[in-house]
């Protein structure tokens, strides 16, 4: 096999221009194949992580502010307004209720944070109920304390998730009197959270906060699937005091206005691949056609049609993956040197994939780009290996 593999490859470079553009052609394939699945991995694992941002499945306000409920779910943007934290145990007491995750809106701070200048609204959350920031944790940084602070992009500045990565990176901020330390910066929502400093609910009641005593602001609801209308009209009979809003009807419509955006990304990828099998079927035809002498000469020797075929096939093997892993190494450095400056770019949310499922994903890019140019390559092979050997050896040599 490596014997075929490195004739195969001399081959190959015998027309060094020809073999120039096949690799440069495969690389470019691989290299818009990963680029275009991984931005729509990202966005689908972003839009499954912000399912409870955008109002998690239901929030729960005082009842006179209903009218800018839904606002704040879709903006992220905080007012104060307090009901008491004895709501909680009443949502808990209904059966299709799952989750139940209060926050807290503080103030707005307004000076410097992370060498960011600006005013950047201040929210108290619990970090054990909560499931609407865990999505959007960078996952780097340190661990959450109740001396600790999570901040959103914008508050964090353009490099504040790479520079999280370093352990010795510290970032400090005081908020009513008590100095905090910055743990995490969460990824980009699109949303006000990105303009938000997030501390512990149980230290923010120790702090000289501007609050009730024993309040909270909203209570995010996390339902079984489907019971989200229910849920809803539920708590507003059994709380009066309160207004439930849910946010099914926000992430349809996020999910309608991305759809073009997939449509175009599929059919991209669609077009590439089409031409990416013309363009190495042609180059493969003249290949073929230059070597049609050789082919005779192998069959009339007694070599059999498959050994003939797989020679190519190897052929075009081997440069669909010298071209596929340059254009996806050159992609992926590129992304994962840039992940600050694309996720600042970006209003919709975006997660980007673990190392993992990028590199599932590099693979699986590769081993298309090979498919395609073995199939193109297969085509040609086989129009010329269906001649006589001896038609072949005498065409070769006009």
């Amino acid at each position: 096999m490596w014997q075929r593999v490195r004739f195969a490859w001399g081959n190959l470079w015998r027309k060094p221009l020809r073999s120039s553009l096949l690799v440069a052609s495969t690389a470019i394939t691989a290299s818009i194949l990963f680029l275009s699945y991984f931005f729509l991995l990202s966005v689908d694992k972003g839009l499954t992580a912000s399912q409870a941002r955008f109002g998690a499945d239901v929030m729960v306000v005082p009842k006179s502010y209903g009218a800018v409920a839904e606002q704040v779910m879709i903006s992220g943007e905080t007012s104060p307004f307090y009901m008491p934290s004895s709501v909680l145990d009443k949502l808990r007491q209904i059966p299709e209720v799952e989750q139940v995750s209060p926050q807290l809106y503080l103030a707005t701070y307004s000076g410097v944070c992370c060498q960011i200048q600006g005013d950047f609204s201040v929210v108290a959350f619990d970090p054990g109920s909560d499931f609407t920031l865990k999505g959007f944790r960078s996952e780097v940084g340190h661990k959450m304390t109740s001396d600790s602070l999570l901040i959103g992009s914008e508050a964090g500045g353009r490099n504040a998730i790479a520079h999280m990565k370093y352990q010795a990176y510290r970032e400090r901020l005081n908020l009513f009197g008590h100095d905090f330390e910055v743990a995490q910066v969460l990824f980009p929502t699109g949303t006000g959270a990105d303009h938000t400093i997030f501390m512990s609910l149980d230290k923010a009641r120790t702090l000289d906060v501007k609050a009730p005593p024993d309040s909270i602001s909203v209570a995010l609801v996390k339902t079984k699937p489907g019971d989200e209308e229910f849920v809803k009209r539920q708590i507003e009979r059994t709380v009066p005091d309160v207004a439930a809003v849910t946010g099914a009807k926000i992430r349809d419509t996020m999910n309608k206005q991305l759809r073009p955006m997939r449509l175009l990304s599929y059919a991209m990828i669609g077009i590439v691949l089409v031409m990416a099998a013309l363009q190495a079927m042609t180059l493969f035809s003249a290949l073929v056609q230059e070597r049609m002498r050789e082919i005779g000469m192998f069959r009339a020797v007694g070599a059999g049609a498959w050994a003939v075929y797989r020679l190519f096939l190897t052929e075009a093997a081997l440069a669909a993956l010298a071209g596929g892993g340059i254009g996806v190494f050159a992609v992926a450095t590129t992304l994962y040197d840039n992940q600050g400056l694309l996720l600042k770019s970006f209003t919709l949310p975006l997660v980007f994939p673990t190392l993992a499922s990028m590199s599932v994903l590099a693979v699986s890019a590769l081993l298309v780009t090979m498919c395609i140019g073995m199939l193109a390559a297969a085509v040609p092979v086989h129009r010329i290996l269906r001649r006589n050997p001896y038609d072949a050896i005498r065409e070769g040599e006009s």
